[in-house]
């Protein structure tokens, strides 16, 4: 008896969902590919603001859309596709698209201002850049070099001229265990760096002044998937293992500890069937669930709503994710409803997969970027037909 209430009272907390509405989507890109871990890899979709609240979105199909608070699009081109790229808005609302070792700076009307190559800035070979920020008027960059434990760090005047550079080793036991950076933040005149890996459990911290000097790095025993700041101090939240049942979630100190730890245990990924065999008059033991049904999520954002409130994004089993977590008490409401508006394909063959990327406050409502991915092995097991979108979402109170 103990058994089934166990269950019955994880359907219930699966089932309770969040009162989300959408309010306009934007398709951004449509195409295929054929990769196995298109998404794992690097994010198809990025999004960052200008000062009067518009966005700009790139996706790795090598689109540039600059859009406003209606979804609608104020000018649209395309660029050159480049698998490891990032964009960022700087403060005179410039555009920073870095693509493998070259950066372009566009204005506000897409034009290009400058484009530079950096690949003979280190004499070590075979640089990529992978994440970028801006702060007074300077960009700073990470990036790493191919088959090797380096990570190189810049600091790019406005006008693209370097300012200064730096590299140094990341502590692993060799090149296969090397964790790429992922993000690159400014908080509290202090440059914060994270890396991991979509195929490893552990992360690494690394911290430096705004000339790259006095550095800290700290390797943490959980997979790290974002940092972000509020009320001037860092937080950071991702995986306790590479199980992705669970979320970590701690606040980073100057010497990169995580204090104030906390750990969520998520719901099952678990649909109910009433037609499915032996469900709707018998259902399984603890044991035959614990066998059956497995928890596994994904994170790749999230946003404080309070002090005591976040809003985690990512994918629930191939489904849109969105968590409201009550920092103290739990999760308030975890909402995965299947969205089929990009699907062609509807049989046995086809495998379908939805993340959500992004999320960003725009006034009393929020945008989420994201991913349609789908393939039907009958058709072509080698072809995944892709959709990226842009949209506003808000939460019913």
């Amino acid at each position: 008896m103990r058994d089934t209430l166990n269950i019955l009272i994880l359907l219930l907390t699966f089932s309770v969902q969040g009162q989300i509405s959408e309010s306009w989507n934007l398709n951004i890109d449509t195409y295929t590919h054929n990769s196995s871990n298109y998404t794992s890899k690097n994010p198809p979709i990025e999004i960052a603001e200008f000062s009067n609240n518009d966005k700009v979105v790139l996706s790795q199909n090598g689109t540039l859309i600059r859009f406003d608070n209606s979804g609608t699009i104020v000018w649209r081109k395309e660029i050159e596709p480049c698998a490891q790229q990032r964009i960022f808005v700087d403060s005179n609302d410039d555009i920073v698209f870095s693509c493998g070792t070259e950066i372009t700076k566009f204005d506000l009307k897409g034009e290009i201002i400058w484009k530079k190559d950096y690949k003979d800035t280190f004499s070590k070979k075979h640089l990529t850049f992978d994440a970028i920020t801006a702060d007074r008027k300077k960009i700073y960059v990470v990036g790493h070099f191919f088959h090797s434990k380096f990570i190189c760090q810049l600091a790019i005047h406005e006008n693209g001229n370097v300012l200064w550079k730096t590299k140094f080793k990341q502590n692993v036991d060799h090149e296969f265990s090397f964790l790429p950076p992922k993000q690159i933040t400014i908080n509290n005149d202090r440059i914060y760096i994270l890396a991991h890996h979509y195929s490893k459990s552990n992360s690494f911290l690394y911290s430096s002044n705004l000339k790259g000097k006095k550095r800290q790095e700290k390797q943490v025993d959980y997979k790290i998937k974002k940092i972000k700041s509020f009320e001037k101090s860092l937080f950071a939240l991702g995986h306790l293992t590479n199980l992705k049942d669970k979320l970590i979630f701690g606040k980073i100190e100057d010497n990169l500890e995580l204090s104030n730890i906390s750990e969520f245990e998520l719901p099952r990924n678990l649909e109910y069937d009433e037609n499915s065999t032996g469900w709707a008059s018998k259902p399984p033991t603890k044991e035959e669930f614990e066998k059956e049904f497995i928890t596994a999520y994904n994170v790749n954002d999230f946003m404080f709503l309070n002090k005591n409130n976040i809003l985690v994004i990512g994918n629930s089993s191939g489904k849109p994710w969105i968590s409201n977590l009550d920092l103290k008490n739990g999760i308030d409401w975890n909402w995965a409803v299947a969205d089929d508006r990009y699907f062609k394909f509807h049989n046995t063959h086809t495998r379908h997969s939805y993340v959500l990327n992004s999320i960003n406050q725009v006034g009393d409502k929020y945008l989420v970027s994201g991913i349609s991915e789908e393939q039907d092995d009958q058709e072509n097991r080698f072809v995944k037909y892709i959709n990226l979108f842009v949209r506003q979402i808000e939460l019913k109170k």
